[in-house]
């Protein structure tokens, strides 16, 4: 009985902690890390292939979905790891700590290029992509499982959320504005050299940050409690996972949303350049995709608390729906043209901040439900979506690109027609996916009833 009523004391404790703002800001660290070095990848890869390793962009294309479906097996490998994991350092830190370096070292090798021919050049990409994807998973699933066991209150992780969002925003709007710079400055003309060396400082960036979250962020929930929980095996932790509809939910909603901008972060380039026939407007539309992130992530937790986060997914899809049916009309008009950009960007945002709020719910449901919370595995649904979603998005870039007959040294009308379409079909057709996602995620009324239920387990 003591020790009965001393378990149900340390979880109410957990549950009504209130974290530090040093803790906060330091866990948005983490999506900071990530983003510098993986939106390097996400933005320009497949550029990176095409025009400057001079790899067919049908070759690209396949490349990318091949290795994205190669982490469909190791993303719930990791993830099932770390739900296996209980050391001095906690349950995430150590996949942290110990992966990030060589993380780094292959972040920098996929961005390094050799005299081969043209079959040797594939080989290494396809050795060099492949790899630097199982080791972002070693660091960012573990890093992702970190939230549900820093706290359980709601209000906590919403705000969690939040700086993720801003640590994403900042790392993206730090790639799509600065990258090309650098790469010219660095490379002085020479893009070989100069992805070379913007991937080291990326990736020196990207380790320190990593190193802040394992320094400042404290896994309580795992101290007081995992540590007498029965470990499940593999095949009922996944069995559960599929059963556990809001998660389920989750995943189709992100892993759409992620289609949604790999597709948009990959057409960006090429739709400045050959439709709007201006590569000045690059360093303008990519970075306000992220900046408007900042105006997205106080916004995420107000309408959260609001609407919940179904209805606040499905108001902000349905603003930047309409915004992408209308930004064609306004292509003569740039200022215009950028503002709606922006306006539909800002709600159209809103999931990539309430997505974090929706997994860790769902960990809670699945502790619920199960009697296991299992962060580590069901976080992996989630960057298994965040890397499928942004290769399939970049992967149709690629396949539309080579279907129309695109030449970096000839760019046909076909070709300039397949992006235009390309740029805007995407977007609003996955978000309509999202949408309908959405209407499976039930979790948000009863929420509050499961938590207080675990409490009084």
């Amino acid at each position: 009985m003591k020790h009965e009523t001393s378990m149900n004391a340390s979880i109410q404790n957990v549950n009504d902690n209130k974290l530090k703002f040093s803790e906060k800001i330091s866990y948005g660290f983490g999506d900071l890390a990530s983003n510098v070095m993986w939106g390097l990848v996400g933005s320009f890869l497949l550029y990176f292939y095409t025009d400057v390793a001079l790899i067919p962009a049908a070759a690209t294309a396949t490349l990318f979905l091949v290795a994205r479906i190669l982490d469909a097996f190791i993303d719930p490998v990791i993830g099932s790891f770390v739900d296996r994991t209980n050391t001095k350092l906690g349950r995430t830190r150590p996949f942290i700590l110990f992966g990030i370096i060589p993380f780094a070292i292959m972040f920098v090798l996929t961005f390094t290029t050799f005299d081969l021919s043209d079959t040797g050049k594939l080989i290494y990409a396809y050795v060099t992509y492949i790899i630097v994807g199982i080791l972002y998973s070693v660091v960012n699933v573990p890093y992702g499982a970190l939230m549900p066991l820093m706290t359980r209150n709601t209000g906590e992780k919403s705000q969690l959320a939040s700086f993720r969002m801003i640590g994403m925003a900042a790392g993206n709007v730090f790639v799509s504005a600065c990258s090309m710079a650098l790469v010219n400055t660095l490379g002085k003309g020479n893009q070989r050299t100069g992805f070379l060396l913007t991937s080291m400082v990326f990736a020196v960036a990207g380790l320190v940050c990593f190193m802040v979250v394992c320094l400042n962020c404290k896994e309580r929930y795992l101290e007081k409690h995992v540590e007498n929980q029965v470990k499940a095996k593999a095949s009922e932790t996944y069995k559960n996972a599929l059963k556990n509809t809001p998660w389920v939910a989750s995943i189709a909603f992100a892993f759409f949303m992620f289609v949604r901008i790999g597709a948009v972060v990959a057409i960006t380039i090429y739709f400045c350049m050959y439709v709007l026939k201006n590569p000045g407007m690059i360093p303008v539309l990519l970075p306000l995709l992220y900046v408007s992130a900042f105006i997205t992530a106080p916004l995420t937790p107000m309408f959260i608390k609001k609407f919940g986060h179904r209805k606040a997914n499905i108001i902000g899809l349905v603003i930047y729906i309409a915004a992408f049916f209308i930004m064609p009309l306004f292509v003569g008009n740039t200022p215009l043209f950028i503002g709606i950009y922006f306006i539909g960007n800002v709600f159209g945002g809103i999931g990539t901040g309430s997505i974090f709020g929706m997994i860790a719910d769902s960990v809670d449901y699945n502790e619920w439900q199960y009697g296991k919370r299992t962060e580590g595995t069901l976080y992996a649904g989630y960057s298994f979506a965040t890397k499928v979603g942004m290769a399939v998005g970049g992967a149709a870039v690629g396949y539309v690109l080579a279907f129309t007959g695109y030449n970096a040294a000839n760019v046909s009308e076909s070709a300039v027609s397949g992006i235009n379409v390309l740029y805007y079909a995407v977007p609003i057709f996955c978000s309509v996916i999202q949408i309908i996602a959405l209407t499976f995620y039930k979790l948000d009324a009863l929420h509050p009833q499961i938590i207080k239920e675990l409490a009084e387990k």
